[in-house]
């Protein structure tokens, strides 16, 4: 009875962690040495539009984080899946202005780049 009782919270648990996967994954690719390192970070599921040049979609409470030299991306979902951007510790916006924009998709062509692949 013991083993049953065992065998079934094992079962029980692999599902659990299944069912949980796709929303609350968590992936890190850091490349470099100490002079040019690139870090990614992201919770949950990013989606880029198929150009790599802007995030679609960001599973909610997701965010990426992407940092590269001194520029830093983190762009996050509410629980209703609003994306919103700070860039370089700036202020969290919605919008963004065209150099914003620009350096967002260098910092998706790069991500892709270095392995992240859902667009």
């Amino acid at each position: 009875m013991k083993t049953l009782t065992i065998n079934l919270i094992g079962i029980y648990m692999i599902v659990a962690m299944a069912a949980c996967q796709g929303s609350h994954r968590h992936v890190v690719i850091k490349t470099g040495d100490n002079y040019n390192m690139t870090c990614i970070e992201y919770w949950g599921r990013v989606v880029f539009n198929t150009e790599g040049t802007g995030i679609l979609h960001i599973s909610p409470n997701g965010s990426v984080k992407y940092s590269h030299d001194n520029q830093q991306l983190v762009a996050e979902s509410d629980y209703r899946g609003h994306i919103t951007y700070r860039i370089n510790g700036g202020e969290k916006e919605q919008q963004l202005s065209p150099p914003e924009k620009l350096f967002v998709a260098s910092a998706i062509k790069e991500m892709i780049k270095h392995g992240h692949n859902d667009h």
